[in-house]
């Protein structure tokens, strides 16, 4: 076996690269889902308040426009178009980081609509319980 790769690089030299990229797209998916968790965090607290009144998607995609996410996200894409071997794991992480955040939201939301709902009920019991 040569010390080099098919495409004419030194094969020591891509793996150490590889993992530098593997690093950094680590570190920006941790990133990532700590800035979406304090931006749902803080959505959470002014739904709370009544404050917001928007669907769960509706907030999601404001949240989505936040300047930060955006440039952590950047940096994320820009390691993954280097190693396009990456963008599944990537692509995989942020499905898994808006499934979890969406969830915390739609269960905040409903409990203020049930809440809102039955606020006038007073002795409320199911009739199947």
């Amino acid at each position: 076996m040569t010390p080099f790769s098919n495409d004419g690089t030194i094969r020591q030299e891509d793996i150490q690269s590889r993992n530098i990229a593997r690093q950094r797209i680590a570190e920006a998916i941790a990133k990532e889902a700590q800035r979406t968790g304090l931006l749902v965090t803080i959505a959470i607290d002014q739904v709370a308040k009544n404050r917001l009144h928007k669907s769960v998607d509706n907030l999601w995609n404001d949240i989505q426009m936040d300047g930060q996410l955006k440039a952590i996200r950047l940096k994320a894409d820009r390691n993954v178009s280097d190693y396009p071997g990456f963008s599944g794991w990537l692509n995989g992480q942020r499905i898994r980081i808006e499934h979890a955040q969406k969830t915390r939201l739609a269960d905040s939301m409903n409990t203020r609509i049930y809440q809102r709902r039955f606020a006038n009920t007073v002795g409320f019991r199911p009739a199947f319980a």
